[in-house]
C-alpha cells in the first residue's frame, strides 16, 4: 500500500494510475496525514507475452477436453456430424 498526499495526487493522478497494478492501493491524504481516499487499481497491464501464454493455456486446455470427448463418444456418428443434425 502506498501514501500520497492530496496535492501530489493532484499533480500526478494520470501517472500514478498507470504505475499502479491490478489490486494495489493508494492512500491519498489531507495536508494533515489523516485518509481521505483508498484508491485500487483496475488497471491490467497486457503484453504481448503473456497473450501469446493465454493463448496457448486456452489451446492445452482445449485440446484436452476435446480429447476426453473423444474418448467417451459412444456412437457411430462423429461429434460434428451429431451437431449438424442438431442445427438442422
Amino acid at each position: 500500500m502506498t501514501s500520497i498526499s492530496i496535492d501530489s495526487a493532484g499533480n500526478t493522478l494520470k501517472d500514478l494510475l498507470i504505475r499502479t497494478k491490478l489490486g494495489e492501493t493508494v492512500t491519498v491524504l489531507d495536508d494533515d496525514g489523516k485518509p481521505l481516499a483508498l484508491l485500487v487499481s483496475l488497471h491490467q497491464e497486457s503484453t504481448i507475452e503473456s497473450d501469446a501464454n493465454a493463448n496457448a493455456e486456452w489451446d492445452t486446455q482445449w485440446d484436452a477436453l476435446a480429447g476426453q470427448i473423444s474418448e467417451t463418444w459412444n456412437s457411430d456418428q462423429s461429434a460434428v456430424d451429431t451437431l449438424v443434425e442438431m442445427r438442422r
